[in-house]
């Protein structure tokens, strides 16, 4: 190996292990030294793991990191085995999820999402309109991201826009395929603030709210909120593209003639399959949302609903789905749910995250005392638009550059608390609003897997969607600010 080699290897070493080892090092040093008041010894022991787990976040990715933030605050006696379990992968949240992903699974392997897909970009309204046909296309995609993952929202658009794109010789590098693929990336990611069906993030801040305030937030009030806040940022999206970066659409239309025609008509009928998935679907959907909007004529049957949760109707539905046979083929395997329809790393995550809730929230670790001991005298104060804003760019600059759950965990922690204490906010609205900028993520492949899937297609270059994403920011904080919170103090009372 010679010196040149040697340095090298060296060097990516030190890079892969300087993460680690910082993590590995702040650990131990919370393990070590003597409790900072407020802080207890199990605080400080907490505040080490979760440090640790940051980190590793960081230089690591979501996946393994967060199994080892779980089995650590078992090993470092913050918690018990049984308490730890049950708080992290016996979450609800966990299979509510379980039960999202194979719910959407089934959808994909039908062959419905691609005709859902396609069906926005054959409207007769917008042939021969380039700009309509670009803005139906991703409508479509916002649609299905509100619904189902974003990551798989972003895989069936990516390749329906790639296949577009090859068919009339359009080259990496274009400014309009890059427009095109970095604005599936964009609508996939917005859609997750609109709906909390599928979305852990969404789920996980109503159930803090319950935790912390008792306030139970139906998906009927999330929906009310922010499915208008969606459609207004997909607008905002629309315009950067259309007035800002001014790509030749033209092509477009060509796209549509020559290739969507030719696909939809590949699609044939609809089949039965399709039927299944998209009914037992719906029929999930309904029992999320009925206890939402018909506790008053229904009550029994709301009530029952409301009793076996979230997460029993998407598991139960996925299970159904497999169960049905058409052709004596089941219309989804088992194996095609938790091989290719679950995104592990993002459950590996939630699980991590309900139990750093939990730890977190508990006044025996002395952190929320310390929490508001830091940060309340600088809020007491303020104006609470002030607060807001500041709360607001928080959020949306770091999940620019991070997992959204964990911008919106770190965000949360520190500011509603505080909100509470002070009355300088409503802390249910505020909460809620916190949850839902989380998801607007635009400028870094590091931020979500929708930007990492498009920038890894090679479609789009980091540099060209960190220099618009950047341009995103400041409408999206602003209009959280001054009209998202104001609508959900008005829904959320």
């Amino acid at each position: 190996m010679t010196q040149i080699q040697r340095r090298l290897s060296s060097s990516i070493l030190s890079r892969w292990w300087i993460g680690p080892a910082l993590g590995v090092a702040s650990l131990l040093v919370f393990l070590l030294a003597p409790p900072v008041a407020p802080l207890t010894e199990v605080g400080m022991r907490a505040v080490g793991v979760l440090l640790f787990t940051v980190i590793w976040w960081l230089s690591l990715g979501i996946g393994y990191p967060s199994f080892v933030c779980i089995a650590l605050l078992v090993l470092t006696g913050v918690l018990s085995s049984a308490e730890a379990t049950a708080a992290s992968m016996g979450s609800w949240l966990v299979f509510f999820l379980l039960g999202c992903f194979g719910l959407s699974e089934a959808l994909k392997v039908t062959g419905f999402s691609r005709r859902f897909a396609l069906w926005f970009l054959t409207r007769p309204f917008a042939a021969g309109k380039p700009w309509v046909l670009l803005a139906m296309f991703l409508l479509g995609c916002t649609a299905m991201g509100g619904v189902m993952s974003g990551t798989i929202t972003c895989i069936v658009y990516l390749t329906i826009a790639i296949s577009m794109l090859e068919a009339i010789g359009c080259e990496k590098g274009d400014v309009f395929a890059a427009v095109l693929t970095m604005g599936i990336a964009w609508t996939a990611t917005a859609a997750l603030a609109i709906t909390p069906i599928g979305h852990a993030g969404n789920l996980m801040a109503m159930s803090w709210l319950l935790r912390d305030f008792g306030y139970a937030t139906s998906f009927v009030q999330w929906m009310i909120i922010f499915i208008p806040m969606g459609l207004l940022v997909y607008f905002i999206i629309l315009g950067l593209f259309r007035y800002v970066i001014r790509p030749d659409v033209s092509r477009f239309k060509h796209m549509c003639d020559s290739f969507v025609m030719t696909e939809s008509s590949k699609l044939g009928p609809v089949s039965r399959q399709e039927k299944y998935a998209v009914f037992v679907f719906s029929m999930a959907i309904v029992c999320w949302m009925l206890p939402g909007v018909a506790g008053g004529v229904l009550p029994g049957l709301s009530g029952y609903l409301d009793t076996i949760g979230y997460a029993v109707p998407a598991v139960m539905g996925a299970c159904v789905l497999c169960l049905i046979r058409v052709n004596d083929k089941p219309i989804m395997t088992f194996n095609q749910w938790m091989r290719d329809g679950v995104e592990w790393g993002s459950l590996a995550l939630v699980a991590a995250i309900c139990v750093i809730g939990d730890v977190v929230s508990n006044p025996g670790t002395g952190i929320p005392l310390f929490l508001s001991g830091v940060v309340e005298p600088l809020v007491r104060n303020v104006p609470t638009f002030a607060l807001l804003l500041v709360g607001m760019l928080w959020v949306v600059v770091q999940t620019n550059v991070v997992s959204n759950i964990v911008s919106m965990t770190m965000v949360y922690s520190v500011l509603v608390p505080i909100a509470a204490n002070t009355q300088v906010a409503d802390p249910v609205a505020l909460g809620a609003v916190i949850a839902a900028a989380s998801n607007y993520a635009f400028s870094l492949p590091s931020a979500t897997t929708a930007t990492a899937i498009v920038v890894g297609s090679g479609w789009v270059p980091v540099r060209f969607m960190a220099k618009y994403g950047l341009l995103m920011i400041v409408p999206v904080v602003l209009l959280f600010t001054f009209v998202a919170y104001p609508f959900a103090r008005l829904v959320l009372r």
